[in-house]
């Protein structure tokens, strides 16, 4: 839902982007999509000119996207690397209301109870840019130039008590295995 959101925002506006997170296990993985126009403010895409971004265009440029990603959009507690395996395909150069779809890996340098998010992309583009970010277990927030951080509890379904529970699991079925090995001797 919230890319149909963003694609009808997209062909009115530029300056919305969007988000969505996911916990998986002790690692947060947001993937974002932006116009193609937004990125092409941050770096130079097209650099030989001929009309197309290409892939390795692409490679050339993520890592200077994915650093002004991980220092416009924060998460407490976690550094953050870009995932360059789903990298763009080839698209116009001129065809700046492209969506574009990137993925940046979140990971914890403590245990996390709670997303504490900033968010201040495209600030330096004037104008009043907004992104919608998705977030684990449903419930969006809007960033934008009166909101910049937003805060959420992680939910129980969140990768980390998955492992938990799993781990519990294995714990009950070993003591039931010593239990049953104590009786028998």
């Amino acid at each position: 839902m919230i890319a149909a959101i963003l694609a009808l925002a997209l062909v009115h506006e530029s300056g919305v982007s969007s988000s969505r997170i996911e916990t998986v296990r002790d690692d947060v993985r947001v993937t974002f999509t932006f116009s193609l126009e937004d990125l092409a403010a941050l770096v130079r895409l097209d650099t030989n000119r001929d009309g197309l971004v290409d892939p390795d265009e692409w490679a050339r440029a993520l890592p200077a996207i994915f650093g002004y990603l991980g220092a416009h959009f924060q998460i407490d507690g976690c550094r953050s690397e870009g995932d360059g395996s789903m990298g763009p395909g080839r698209v116009r150069a001129t065809d700046l209301r492209t969506p574009v779809t990137l993925a940046l890996r979140f990971l914890p340098t403590r245990p996390l109870d709670s997303l504490k998010i900033r968010c201040d992309l495209f600030r330096e583009h004037g104008g009043n840019p907004r992104h919608i970010a998705e977030l684990p277990g449903g419930g969006t927030v809007v960033f934008d130039a009166d909101r910049r951080e937003a805060e959420r509890p992680l939910a129980p379904s969140d990768g980390r008590w998955t492992w938990t529970a799993g781990a519990l699991a294995t714990l009950a079925a070993m003591t039931a295995g010593l239990i049953a090995t104590a009786k028998a001797c």
